[in-house]
């Protein structure tokens, strides 16, 4: 692709505005309120017709740049379709030969659809889009290797802000009440309601962070053994900019800890083993540093689990198998929430083509619970979730969506050998392990800040493997 039949387009407003929505939306409780998500939904249409006006006259430098990317796009894009498809009042004859109990549901009630819950339905198909507008923003935008940085910042930065604010809430025992929710700061959740968003989203921001980390330390071309110029090299380090991210990461890792989130906690050091070694695998020239980093993350990790939170306590929190009480609240085991996947599984056996709905799960779930104290409002697992208001059809399209990713992912690592593109890619890879492996007992995805946080990371990597080779990293291009 000729790099230089983009230079031209002036979208760097429209990027600025990708790095806003980035820092606002886990600000108002994740955006995990109607009014929040109204706001997301807003920008981000605002952003796509801002992208698509400052390429207005470049039509055939977009296509240029969209073409090699166009499966991610499809695929996100059939995904998104289907709330569209579930919201329309298609004829009795097309409902019943698709979803029979959403037509007998239906019977004598209305228009039959395919959503038990239209309105919901209606709302989640603009939230949908949404993800897929800022997605395909940030494939248009992110063209250089200085946008491709600054991204990465921004994204660190918010962590490292809810990381701190959360600490801060957590050291003062704070209870207050927000947006007519009440918030209990029993342990470190940001500006998150539950605390495993919180260890989510930290999850990815401290994904970006250490591949970050990896390029600053791929940049690093210092090889002499002599103990002066090693000693003189540690103290450039500790003066440099690279110190400064490396206890941006600390503090992610404590406030991580500190939501004593199991599946956080057990889902970011199970990527970021497994992320590692395949860096370590696929790099020659910075595999030492590399080994040197993953390693650090680990032992403080380790010693800030036993010495400031406890490790029975941790141990103590995976072996539960009740409802428990913590800070006045209620937290279910993973026992209870597996439980709440089961049912949610006939859910998914009596509407597998198109679900019950985008967003229908909170009222569609009264019909197959278990009566018991409390109610589930998500099914505490993203995979059963997304199949059970989307249908198996939706669930795949994501899946493959994910794989598709994560195959470009490993490429950059295969073929690239600047620093910036492959740490990109170890962020983008471990960001998608590490939630991948959360969702088992989570709904992290049902969280705009969590969702489109991953889904501009999931762009990321594709932007990785499009950036221009060669030293384009320290030079400003026309459009920056």
């Amino acid at each position: 692709m000729s790099y230089r039949s983009s230079d031209s387009v002036r979208d760097q407003w429209v990027f600025y505005g990708l790095l806003g929505l980035l820092c606002w939306i886990p600000l108002p409780l994740g955006s995990n309120r109607t009014f929040a998500a109204g706001i997301v939904i807003v920008w981000a249409v605002l952003l796509l017709g801002g992208a698509l006006f400052a390429w207005r006259n470049h039509a055939a430098a977009m296509a240029e740049r969209l073409r090699p990317l166009r499966w991610p796009i499809v695929l996100l894009g059939l995904f998104v379709l289907i709330p569209w498809i579930q919201i329309f009042p298609w004829p009795a004859g097309v409902i019943g030969a698709l979803s029979p109990e959403a037509l007998a549901v239906w019977d004598g009630v209305g228009p039959p659809r395919f959503t038990l819950d239209p309105y919901q339905t209606q709302f989640f198909a603009a939230l949908s889009f949404a993800y897929w507008a800022v997605f395909v923003v940030a494939l248009l935008t992110i063209r250089s290797h200085r946008r491709l940085d600054l991204l990465a910042l921004v994204i660190v930065g918010s962590g490292v802000f809810q990381a701190i604010i959360g600490a801060l809430l957590f050291s003062f025992g704070a209870k207050y009440t927000l947006f007519f929710s009440d918030l209990i700061h029993d342990r470190v959740k940001g500006l998150f309601v539950y605390h495993n968003h919180m260890a989510g989203y930290m999850e990815l921001c401290l994904s970006v962070g250490i591949g970050l980390m990896l390029a600053r330390l791929g940049d690093d071309s210092s090889g002499s053994r002599h103990w002066r110029s090693r000693m003189r090299g540690a103290i450039d380090f500790m003066l440099s900019p690279k110190m400064l991210l490396r206890l941006m990461l600390v503090i992610m890792v404590i406030a991580l800890v500190l939501t004593r989130s199991r599946m956080g906690n057990g889902g970011f050091f199970a990527a970021l083993i497994v992320v590692g070694l395949l860096y370590i695998v696929l790099s020659r020239k910075t595999a030492p540093k590399a080994v040197a980093l993953i390693a650090s993350l680990i032992i403080i990790d380790v010693v800030v689990i036993g010495t400031w939170v406890g490790l029975e306590k941790v141990v103590s929190r995976v072996q539960e198998t009740s409802m428990t009480i913590e800070g006045e609240g209620r937290e279910e085991s993973v026992e209870l929430r597996l439980d709440a996947a089961r049912h949610a599984m006939d859910m998914v056996q009596d509407f597998p083509v198109l679900g019950t709905g985008a967003g229908s799960f909170y009222g569609t779930y009264l019909r197959y619970r278990t009566p018991r104290e409390g109610y589930f409002d998500h099914a505490h697992n993203d995979y059963v979730e997304i199949a059970a208001d989307f249908g198996l059809p939706g669930l795949g399209l994501l899946g493959a969506f994910v794989a598709l990713t994560l195959a470009a992912g490993v490429r950059v690592l295969v073929k690239r050998r600047s620093s910036l593109p492959r740490g990109i890619a170890f962020g983008s890879l471990m960001a998608m392990v590490a939630l991948i492996i959360h969702s088992w007992v989570d709904f992290n995805l049902q969280i705009p800040a969590n969702a489109l946080t991953l889904v501009v990371i999931m762009a990321m990597a594709w932007c990785a493997g499009a950036l221009p080779s060669g030293g384009g990293q320290g030079r400003r291009r026309p459009s920056e």
